[in-house]
């Protein structure tokens, strides 16, 4: 699903804008960076897994290019 949903938000960016995307879905890391690498004016610029009241939280920055 986070592939879906920030389809839809990146599309809603100006150029050079970046979304920040936050799952709890560890897929999400494989999933946003093939996502990304595979749509003409998108760039994965960063991933970052972190751990937020003992739950795992997967951020990505995407910019629109």
């Amino acid at each position: 699903m986070p592939v879906v949903k920030t389809r839809g938000a990146v599309d809603d960016l100006d150029s050079g804008e970046i979304l920040q995307v936050v799952s709890t879905d560890s897929g999400s890391m494989s999933d946003l960076k093939g996502w990304a690498d595979s749509t003409d004016g998108v760039a994965m610029l960063e991933q970052e897994e972190a751990e937020e009241d003992g739950d795992a939280v997967f951020r990505h920055f995407i910019q629109k290019e």
